[in-house]
């Protein structure tokens, strides 16, 4: 633990409601049982950056299901140490919708399923030559 900080992840959870704020560290062992009271409750979900700075909101409403979630698109170089990883926050609508952020490691934000294809890019952008 760093700093308080299970971990390397750059971010964390700050579940907003109108009577307080919850900060879930997204390394912490079995963080979605420890917190499974706040899982489905009304308000706002944010991926905010350990230096304090929000970098993805959703708002929950009654009857949607909001989620966090890492995507592994690819890897950079040839040692295979170099995981391009996005990062996602998102929700499945009471009507069945579902709606997803995502962060790419270069600091694109895209929606949806655009991710796949533009982890994919940015893998052979950055990778070698």
């Amino acid at each position: 633990m760093v700093d308080g900080w299970y971990g390397e992840l750059p971010f964390y959870l700050a579940l907003v409601f109108d009577d307080e704020v919850v900060t879930i560290d997204l390394e912490q062992p079995q963080w979605i049982a420890t917190y499974a009271d706040y899982m489905r409750k009304p308000g706002v979900w944010i991926l905010r950056h350990k230096s304090g700075i929000d970098i993805l909101a959703v708002v929950v409403h009654d009857g949607d299901q909001p989620y966090y979630t890492a995507r592994h698109v690819g890897v950079m170089g040839n040692a295979g140490s170099n995981e391009v990883v996005a990062h996602g926050i998102g929700k499945k609508r009471a009507d069945g919708v579902v709606e997803r952020l995502w962060l790419l490691p270069n600091g694109v934000v895209c929606a949806g399923d655009d991710v796949g294809d533009l982890g994919i890019r940015l893998v052979h952008q950055l990778g070698p030559r």
